[in-house]
């Protein structure tokens, strides 16, 4: 009986969801707020039929932010990996296995970060170089 009632609640929620997401769909389209970044629709209008010489929305705009992304989350793991490594680094109770087990991670842990940093750096640069 509880399975039964699992199962009822499961799909009564999926339901809800399910036409939640129809009716986002009715909605108008709203125009995007002058606050938000990326080219408006007038500049998108300017780069369409120029091909590569702007390198259009996807190269200015959509790739930049998923590198970036993505660089965050690689920032993220390396700096959980650092404290987990610190973490068996200072509660081994004397176990030299965990204590060098605690600090290849740490190092290795440093060095990812180090170069998720650098590859900040070079898709920033990239990114400001003009494309002629």
């Amino acid at each position: 009986m509880k399975h039964l009632a699992n199962h009822i609640i499961v799909m009564t929620a999926l339901l809800v969801l399910t036409l939640g997401i129809q009716e986002a769909y009715a909605q108008p389209i709203i125009p995007k707020p002058k606050s938000l970044s990326g080219p408006t629709r007038e500049q998108q209008e300017a780069m369409q039929g120029k091909g590569a010489t702007t390198g259009g929305y996807a190269v200015t705009v959509v790739i930049p932010f998923l590198t970036k992304v993505f660089i965050g989350f690689a920032g993220s793991f390396a700096l959980i990996s650092f404290v987990y490594g610190g973490f068996l680094y200072v509660v081994t109770f004397g176990d030299e296995g965990q204590v060098e087990k605690g600090k290849k991670i740490m190092i290795w842990a440093a060095v990812g970060l180090g170069i998720v940093m650098l590859s900040y750096a070079i898709v920033t640069i990239v990114l400001k170089i003009k494309i002629t």
